[in-house]
């Protein structure tokens, strides 16, 4: 196995698919950042109707909506309540870690009566529009929305604790509460602005609301650390060199001790990888492994074992990237480690489901795939339904440089995947043809993802994805000798 295939497959799952949007994620809708998208008035209801039967309680004292934004709205609506959105993906090993041992805290049960709770599903093609309206910034990216005028007034990214949670609920509800009489503390009102701006992909004045947030924020608030990792995602994204660079150095010491230290540390080393200057780029990477090395140490950090497995991931990264191999071998060990243990201790199979994305990298940045494909079969014995399984299991083999043996399990999970993540699949069959020298399969696999991503509903069409699509197919096909 190439160590710089490993090396690059870390840098896509860390820097790309675990803190930033991937390309097929639609832009937002085109209506000014801070203004209410216009909708359809609710439907009157009928006399009797309890507008919130469809809700359900699953693991906890919450009770959810699933893929039912109307309803959920409706809900929101006939309580005055606002509405809480969860944008996850099975695909998402945050997302199911939030889902099993945050969302289900008893210490969260006195929401229930406070908020409407919907989880949205972002692949499934029909919460395009909503997924366009609130577009995440990585999965997951929970949102508080007004019921009145359906506004967004907060936003969290990636992993919370359960206290970092019920703050952005916090500041969500007094948003709504506040709509129309502008009584909102100058620091929330700062923050929901950058929320907004970001939903909107306006980097720039995302970045100068949260600083603003950032400076009259009281010590005590508990979005702090978030806060920080946006700004600093909105520098990055801004492109503003000199500014994401002091943010870096800054603001990283104000993320906590929980998931946003390594949601920060993430974005620092993309500031590194862009800074011209080597003496501060390895200053910024050097700043990351103190403060990741930390943490992972810190055995009273209220990190659940997914948020643990993420810092020791950047945190090798960040060795690597110093010359550390030794060191980033140690800590992949310690991370696989844990990883193992967690799983074998998970309550059900789905919460072991968890860990077979950052299980299947470990094993694979050690050299090792082969020895987790066991525990992989397993978890897709157990989940016959579920598309990650054997597509973790699929791309470990090809790792493995096992593309044949790969195959099997790619096509199984093309036919279980949907919406923008059966292209995903498709295109993991593609590499396993290509790497197995069959130019004719691979050019079928190519033709197949093209055909997934035109054919998804407008609002989750992406023209950079489908122009990379084409150009990929026009290459095998130009390989092949087809015209």
């Amino acid at each position: 196995m190439s160590t710089a295939r490993v090396r690059e497959a870390i840098a896509l799952l860390w820097l790309a698919s675990a803190c930033d949007a991937p390309a097929g994620t639609p832009a937002p809708a085109g209506t000014p950042a801070a203004a209410a998208t216009p909708t359809a008035p609710m439907p009157t209801p009928v006399a009797g109707t309890d507008l919130c039967s469809g809700a359900t309680r699953e693991g906890g004292r919450l009770r959810w909506f699933h893929d039912d934004y109307a309803g959920a709205l409706a809900c929101a609506k006939s309580k005055q309540l606002p509405l809480a959105i969860d944008m996850w993906a099975p695909w998402c090993h945050t997302c199911l870690s939030m889902q099993t041992y945050v969302l289900t805290d008893d210490r969260l049960a006195e929401y229930d009566a406070r908020f409407v709770f919907l989880a949205l599903d972002t692949d499934r093609e029909g919460n395009a529009e909503v997924v366009a309206k609130f577009p995440p910034a990585a999965w997951p990216t929970f949102f508080v929305v007004s019921s009145v005028d359906e506004s967004i007034q907060s936003r969290f990214v990636g992993a919370a604790t359960v206290e970092q949670f019920a703050g952005f609920l916090d500041d969500g509800e007094r948003g709504h509460h506040a709509l129309g009489s502008g009584e909102l503390a100058a620091h929330e009102a700062a923050a929901r602005e950058g929320d907004r701006r970001s939903a909107a992909k306006q980097w720039p004045a995302a970045a100068a609301a949260y600083d603003e947030a950032l400076a009259k924020a009281p010590p005590t608030w508990t979005r702090t650390p978030d806060v920080a990792v946006s700004l600093l995602a909105a520098r990055v994204k801004a492109e503003q060199r000199s500014e994401r660079a002091a943010v870096a150095t800054t603001a990283m010491d104000r993320t906590g001790a929980a998931a946003s230290a390594t949601d920060f540390c993430v974005h620092a080393l993309s500031c590194a990888a862009l800074q011209g200057d080597a003496a501060q780029a390895a200053s910024l990477r050097e700043a990351v492994v103190k403060r990741l090395s930390a943490l992972v140490d810190d055995a009273a950090a209220p990190l659940s074992v997914d948020d643990r497995s993420d810092a020791f991931a950047v945190l090798r990264q960040a060795q690597e990237a110093l010359g550390r191999k030794d060191d980033a071998r140690a800590s992949a060990t310690r991370q696989r480690a844990l990883l193992d243990e967690a799983s074998a201790a998970a309550s059900s199979p789905r919460v072991a489901m968890t860990y077979n994305w950052p299980r299947a990298e470990v094993y694979a940045y050690l050299g090792v795939p082969l020895e987790l494909v066991p525990a992989l079969e397993r978890s897709i014995a157990d989940l016959p339904k579920e598309y990650d399984p054997p597509y973790r299991l699929a791309w470990l083999l090809l790792q493995a440089g096992q593309p044949d043996r790969a195959r099997a399990h790619a096509e199984q999970a093309v036919a279980l995947a949907y919406g923008p993540r059966k292209a995903k699949a498709q295109g993991l069959l593609a590499d396993i043809h290509a790497a197995r020298k069959d130019l004719a399969a691979e050019r079928q696999a190519r033709t197949d993802v093209l055909a997934t991503l035109q054919g998804l509903p407008p609002a989750a069409q992406n023209p950079d994805a489908i122009a990379k699509a084409r150009a990929q197919l026009e290459a095998v096909a130009g390989a092949a000798g087809v015209r």
